[in-house]
């Protein structure tokens, strides 16, 4: 979103990525057709035959559980070595492009071998955090070793003031990080759309149906809502490894004609029909950074429930929404009961939901202060936006301790 923007402001932008993504990826496909630079180091094959060993080591971690940590950690380690094969191919990639900045996301193996490059070659560098740091359980093997690379970083950034606060306790050597937020860009975005006339409430979830999105909370918070309220529906997209058991719940409730497991989306415009639909979006959660479907939910002019963690109160306000304490599904049906029978605090919802989206996630609102991170970093003069003054954006102000 950020590569797409500000090409389109004029900006010189590239992505660089450690493996090839699928020739159907559709983020792959939107960079193309916006004509924006998009390279990998790895081979086709050597991506292929890490993905089969990513694979055997799962199947191997569940066939022997005893030992599955152990499996877990000498995999994690092999994956460290062999990114750092293409440490020397990304520093001639730095080197031949120049850039001024690299921005670098998601703390993996690969996200250490490109901060350690950039640095090598004398780029700025910035780490931003998507989610919460050490976040989701689990994860923390990978973690403690990624942030020996933070110190290389110009700059570490988040998407929200909340995450900032929270990554600043969970990295105490590290400056207190920037707020930087997500871009919703496509102008089809920015269309709300009148709720459905019909009497039927339809609530949707987009995520992946993994245990950390809450899927099988949101079923059983429907059943228990469905028993005093039958006139709704709910309608899930995304895959993941509790989708079987998702149907199952709900062919065991008899709820499989009220409820619709849609797939993923691969385009804006069936991501912007799904949103059309629906009158309600949902996200459980158990823990998040700031969740995009939340973001263009908000864009459509939906009333959000989610759950009260990570960076989402910073996005959910009880104008906007109704935040809940992960993990409980009766709270879950009480919000959902709420606004299922009253229209019109939907729709005010949903008014709010779109204003607030427009204060902090469009282009207008994210680009100047995008711009201005990376001239800083840089060390290049301000950026001038052609003359005209623009507002500041709400998180521009934080305080930097």
């Amino acid at each position: 979103m950020y590569a797409l923007e500000l090409t389109r402001a004029g900006h010189s932008t590239a992505v660089l990525l450690v493996h090839p993504p699928a020739s159907d990826d559709s983020l792959a496909v939107r960079l193309r057709e916006a004509n924006v630079p998009l390279t990998s180091l790895a081979s086709p094959a050597f991506s292929a035959s890490l993905a089969h060993a990513r694979k055997f080591a799962i199947r191997a971690m569940r066939a022997f559980k005893p030992t599955s940590q152990l499996i877990l950690n000498r995999s994690r380690n092999l994956v460290f070595e062999l990114m750092e094969r293409y440490h020397d191919a990304c520093c001639a990639y730095f080197k031949r492009e120049k850039p001024d900045v690299v921005h670098v996301l998601t703390p993996d193996q690969g996200a250490m071998m490109l901060i350690r490059a950039a640095h090598t070659v004398g780029v700025p560098v910035i780490y931003q955090e998507v989610g919460i740091p050490f976040h989701p359980p689990g994860f923390e093997h990978v973690y403690e070793r990624f942030v020996s690379v933070l110190p290389l970083c110009a700059r570490v950034a988040t998407l929200s003031p909340g995450l900032a606060e929270q990554a600043s306790q969970a990295l105490p050597n590290v400056r207190f990080p920037s707020v930087v937020p997500l871009i919703s860009h496509e102008v089809s975005n920015g269309v709300p759309h009148n709720e459905s006339s019909q009497k039927t409430v339809r609530f949707g979830f987009a995520a992946r149906l993994e245990y950390l999105k809450g899927p099988l909370q949101l079923v059983e918070a429907f059943r228990l809502l469905h028993e005093t309220q039958p006139n709704i529906e709910l309608r899930i997209a995304g895959q993941g490894s509790q989708r079987q058991e998702i149907i199952d719940k709900l062919r065991r409730y008899g709820l499989e004609h009220q409820c619709w497991l849609l797939g993923i989306y691969h385009s804006v415009a069936e991501r912007n029909q799904f949103m059309k639909e629906i009158d309600v979006f949902v996200l459980p959660s158990l823990t998040e950074g700031t969740p995009n479907a939340i973001i263009e939910a908000m864009a459509h002019q939906k009333p959000i429930v989610a759950t009260r963690v990570g960076g989402i109160p910073d996005l959910v306000s009880e104008d906007v929404g109704m935040l809940l304490p992960p993990g409980d599904p009766q709270a879950l049906s009480t919000a959902l009961a709420r606004l299922a029978s009253d229209a019109e605090l939907r729709r005010a919802m949903g008014v709010a939901a779109r204003k607030r989206y427009e204060q902090l996630f469009t282009p207008k609102a994210v680009l100047p202060l995008l711009i201005d991170f990376y001239e800083g970093v840089a060390g290049k003069n301000g950026h001038s936006n052609n003359g005209k003054v623009l507002p500041a954006h709400p998180w521009s102000a934080i305080k930097h301790p």
